[in-house]
C-alpha cells in the first residue's frame, strides 16, 4: 500500500476510517438530480459535495466555478483520470502537509497518513485559479491535467486520490 498524507481541516478523520465515495439520492429539484447521476452514477466524495453539491458552498482554496471548469477539460480531454470530484486530496511527504495546513488550515488541525492501492494523480493546485481570463483559466486547467507545473514560478503539489482510501496513524 502506499502511503500519503493529508490535513484535517475538518477535524472528521480517525485512524481506520475508510473514506469512500456517496451516491446522493436527495438532490432537489429533480432535474438537478438527474443531471448528477448522469455525471456521477457512482457518487461523489467529500469535495464533491462541497463544491458541487451544497448550496452556497464556496471553498477555502478554490471557487466552485473554477472546479467546474477543470472538470469539463478532464471530461473533454481527459477522461481516463479520476475527477477532482470523486477523489480525496493529499501530499507525499509529512513537510508538505505540514506546509499546506501552515498555508490553509490551522496549527491545531491533525494530519493523518493515508493508505491507497489505487492510482493517483498529481497536479499543481496553484494552477486552480480563476483570477485570470478564461483563456488563461482554460490553459491552466490542460497543464494541471497534464501533470505540469503550468507556466508560473509558484507551484503546491497537491495528490488525487482515487477512493476508497483508508485512514492511518496520526502523524501530526
Amino acid at each position: 500500500m502506499k502511503k500519503f498524507y493529508t490535513v484535517d481541516r475538518l477535524g472528521t478523520l480517525s485512524s481506520g476510517t475508510v473514506i469512500d465515495i456517496t451516491k446522493y439520492d436527495d438532490v432537489s429539484p429533480e432535474v438537478l438530480q438527474s443531471h448528477v447521476d448522469e455525471l456521477f452514477p457512482n457518487g461523489v466524495s467529500a469535495h464533491g459535495e462541497n463544491y458541487l453539491l451544497k448550496n452556497g458552498s464556496h471553498g477555502q482554496i478554490s471557487s466552485s466555478a473554477i472546479e467546474l471548469l477543470f472538470e469539463y477539460v478532464r471530461r473533454a480531454h481527459f477522461p481516463e483520470i479520476k475527477s477532482r470530484f470523486e477523489c480525496s486530496f493529499a501530499c507525499e511527504s509529512i513537510d508538505e502537509a505540514m506546509a499546506f495546513r501552515d498555508r490553509f488550515g490551522q496549527p491545531s488541525d491533525r494530519i493523518f497518513e493515508v493508505l491507497s492501492e489505487k492510482p493517483y494523480f498529481k497536479g499543481n493546485m496553484v494552477l486552480l485559479d480563476n483570477n485570470q481570463t478564461s483563456l488563461v483559466c482554460s490553459y491552466f486547467a490542460d497543464e494541471y491535467w497534464n501533470g505540469n507545473q503550468g507556466p508560473i514560478p509558484e507551484s503546491f503539489w497537491e495528490i488525487l486520490l482515487e477512493l476508497p482510501v483508508i485512514i492511518g496513524d496520526q502523524v501530526g
